[in-house]
Parts: structure tokens; C-alpha cells; sequence
């Protein structure tokens, strides 16, 4: 019974005819480079997302970090101070420092303002001895002795102080302009006897700052207290004004020999008193 059975369903599915396949390969295969196009769009976009990311990563650390040799400044009224560049390690050599630009600081003159320091010396200029008769020293005589021991040029200006002082004014030109040196003479008190005159005199120079008529003074002092001082202005002064028009006339080497004659005391030559009265007897008088 069963072996009949059996025969019937062979029979019977053997005159079937088999369902139609169609192009169930073709279509597997179309599905799968469907899948596999997919993948590969997926994976690019990725790929482009992260390299967007890390642009921006990067253009963000660009604009964050200073320039090398760029300036650094909390406030706008602080001095800039240059910030020194990375240097980039070259393989088989020590790495260089990148050249720094200079700062940003604020513009200082460059002028000096220090004062020359007051000098001193020795001068010998040996003891004066009266040939003839002494008369009290005089402002006119005073002007000739000067006009004779500055250095050769053309005189102007002759003045006398306003306070009947021993102090007197001229103004030289040595070919460059007009120049004003004006000296005094007086001598200082001494504890005890006056000592003589003395053969050496002690000058002093100095540059006082800020005053044009006073731009070289040149002090001469002897043992027995008498003192010589030189004025050697770099201006001139008229009608009680100053003018930026001076020079001046003689250097500091004529003034310490200028100042430094054995003639200049307060007992002159007689000669030279009559002589200083008689070219000078009626001069202005400026004010010191």
C-alpha cells in the first residue's frame, strides 16, 4: 500500500512542470551593489564630515594663537612687549629662534639731559710784579684788559653792571657772529691774615643748566681771595631780553686762560686805569 502510494505522488509531481525562477540572480546581484553603493556613500560622508570638523578645529587654533613676533597688550596705555616666535625643530641641526620684531614703546628723545660735572684745576700763572705805581681796579679798566687778553676779533657792546660792582660785558665776533662774555672781579674773605697772592690759581668750570647767559662759567681763585669769573654766554642779551641769535665766543680753554691772568686784582696798573677811563670812562649800564 505504501510503495503504491508513493509511485502515485512520483507520478503525479512528475507531471508538474517546475514554477518559473525568472532572474532571481540578475536581481540578487542588482541588490547587492545597491547595498554596496550604500556603504560607500555613507563611508565618504563620514570621511567629509571629519574633514570639515578638523578645518574648522584648525581655523579656529589659527585665529586663537598671537602671529609670531606679534605684540601682546592687556590695556592700550601699557608698553607692548614683543612675544618671541616658536621655532620649528630641523632634523639633525639645534633649532633656531625666530627673529623678534622690536616693540612698540613710546618715542623718547634721544637728546642728553645730563649736566658736564663741575671740573677744577691747577693754574700757575705766576706772581704779577708792579713795575710802577698801583691804582684801585676800575670797570674801564677792567674793559681794556679784556679787550687785550680775548682772542683776536671785532668788540662791541661794551657795558658795565648797574650796581657799581667790578663786573663788565663785551660782546666778540671772530667772523661768525656776535658772541657775549661778560667777567667779574671781587675777592673773598679769608680766616686770618691775608696770605699772599700766590703763584697758582685754582679754577673751576662749570655748565649750568638751562641758562644761556651762564652756558660756561669759568671761577678762578687765588690765596689771597681774589676771584675771577668768566661768564661765556651762548645768547646775547638787549634791552634786558635774551636772543637765541648768540654764539659763543671763546672756548673753554681761552676762558680758563682769560680768567687766569696774573693781572686781574684789585689793584691795577695805573697805566691801564688811565687807559680804561679814558676809552671806557662813559659806557650802558646792563643789568647782571
Amino acid at each position: 500500500m505504501t510503495e503504491d502510494l508513493r509511485a502515485l505522488l512520483r507520478a503525479e509531481l512528475n507531471d508538474e512542470r517546475p514554477p518559473p525562477l525568472g532572474d532571481v540572480v540578475g536581481a540578487a546581484l542588482r541588490a547587492g551593489l545597491r547595498i554596496r553603493r550604500r556603504r560607500r556613500s555613507a563611508a565618504a560622508a563620514v570621511a567629509a564630515f571629519g574633514v570639515v570638523a578638523f578645518l574648522l578645529a584648525g581655523g579656529l587654533a589659527v585665529r586663537s594663537e598671537p602671529r609670531p613676533g606679534g605684540f601682546v597688550a592687556e590695556n592700550a596705555d601699557e608698553i607692548q612687549v614683543p612675544v618671541p616666535a616658536r621655532s620649528e625643530a630641523v632634523p639633525g641641526r639645534a633649532a633656531q629662534k625666530a627673529p623678534v620684531s622690536p616693540g612698540s614703546v613710546p618715542f623718547r628723545s634721544s637728546a642728553s639731559t645730563a649736566v658736564a660735572p663741575e671740573r677744577t684745576l691747577a693754574i700757575h700763572s705766576g706772581t704779577h710784579v708792579a713795575t710802577g705805581p698801583r691804582k684801585k681796579a676800575t670797570t674801564g679798566a677792567m674793559l681794556r684788559l679784556l679787550t687785550q687778553l680775548l682772542p683776536a676779533g671785532q668788540t662791541s657792546a661794551a657795558a658795565v653792571a648797574d650796581g657799581g660792582d667790578l663786573h663788565v660785558q663785551l660782546y666778540l665776533d671772530r667772523g661768525a657772529g656776535p658772541g657775549m662774555v661778560r667777567l667779574s672781579l671781587a675777592q673773598a674773605a679769608t680766616e686770618g691774615p691775608r696770605p699772599a697772592r700766590g703763584g697758582t690759581a685754582r679754577v673751576t668750570i662749570s655748565h649750568p643748566a638751562g641758562d644761556c647767559v651762564r652756558d660756561t662759567v669759568v671761577v678762578s681763585r687765588w690765596p689771597d681771595g681774589t676771584t675771577v669769573r668768566a661768564d661765556v654766554a651762548s645768547c646775547l642779551v638787549r634791552d634786558g631780553r635774551t636772543t637765541p641769535s648768540g654764539r659763543t665766543p671763546i672756548t673753554v680753554g681761552e676762558a680758563v686762560k682769560l680768567t687766569s691772568d696774573p693781572r686781574w686784582a684789585l689793584t691795577m696798573d695805573a697805566s691801564l686805569v688811565d687807559a680804561g677811563a679814558e676809552e671806557f670812562g662813559r659806557v650802558p649800564v646792563f643789568t647782571a
